[in-house]
């Protein structure tokens, strides 16, 4: 059977927006997180803390991946196989905190055409129960071998990145093992399955060497490796997360994060510059940047 690839792909699609969902930030689901990224920190498991807990920026992409449906659009199913998640930018207005209601929806915000395929991103607005907004999230993904009919649509930029002088040597190079385990724990604790992380028949037919853990769990183990290193693990001080995904971390092999310049940012806040290697010494995550509050 031959392959014709993912075809041609329109930007007509660019304005529509998601399907809208709530979440209650219960002990429950906070603590669930953490444990998908096998994170202790306190701020997430002790409830009887003042203020209760506090949940990790990335529990933000549980809710993403429940409200990233258009049924409004009809399906491409040529297209799908050849989608990856090419890169992430989380913006945090505040942190998550237990007892709250968040709703997520996103909208397609631009496609456009790159060398290697279609360039799509979608926004994703969360906000509260009062719909003051708690964070917005840049979600963006390559369908590759696309063609874009039409020309390219953008009606939201990605915000620009702060550089961050790279230091002469790397602050710090973390070892973390990712156990043979860790895609299936991401996969329940999390609520995010894709069965390319969980099972080898679907992996292998979709053209991967082995079962791969998700781009967003190696972003959040990034995300908690710098604020614990640097920031005394707190969360609670994340303000925007942005990192591109590249390279595949296999299980039952580990990663490297690596600090590789941290400096003061035009607006008083703190900005680290980091990115991850897998096994191999490739770049699981490359221009990382993580801003905090001072």
């Amino acid at each position: 059977m031959t392959d014709n690839g993912p075809g041609e792909l329109s930007a007509e699609s660019v304005g529509e927006k998601t399907i809208a969902r709530s979440f209650e930030l219960t002990a429950r689901r906070i603590m669930a997180y953490a444990a998908s990224i096998k994170d202790p920190n306190p701020l997430f498991f002790d409830d009887l803390r003042p203020g209760g807990l506090v949940g990790h920026p990335f529990m933000g992409f549980s809710f993403q991946w429940a409200c990233r449906f258009t049924p409004q659009l009809p399906p491409n199913p040529r297209a799908a196989p050849y989608g990856v998640h090419a890169l992430t930018d989380l913006r945090l207005d505040k942190p998550f905190r237990q007892g709250e209601l968040i709703t997520c929806q996103g909208q397609a915000v631009s496609a456009l055409q790159i060398r290697p395929g279609v360039f799509q991103n979608t926004r994703f607005t969360l906000t509260d129960s009062h719909g003051d907004r708690v964070a917005e999230m840049d979600y963006a993904g390559i369908t590759r071998g696309a063609t874009l009919a039409g020309g390219p649509r953008i009606i939201e930029e990605i915000p620009a990145v702060p550089d961050v002088a790279a230091a002469p040597s790397p602050l710090f190079a973390q070892s973390i093992p990712i156990t043979v385990d860790a895609a299936q724990i991401y996969t329940e604790c999390a609520d995010i399955y894709n069965p390319i992380h969980t099972e080898r028949s679907v992996a292998t037919a979709a053209g991967l060497p082995d079962v791969i853990l998700h781009g967003t769990a190696t972003q959040a183990i990034a995300c908690t490796t710098v604020v614990d290193q640097l920031f005394g693990g707190d969360h609670s001080c994340v303000r925007r997360f942005h990192a591109s995904l590249r390279a595949m971390v296999l299980l039952g092999t580990s990663i490297t994060v690596r600090c590789l310049g941290r400096e003061e940012l035009a607006n008083g806040n703190v900005g680290v510059a980091f990115d991850v290697l897998n096994e191999a010494g490739q770049q699981a995550l490359a221009k990382g940047f993580l801003e905090v509050t001072a």
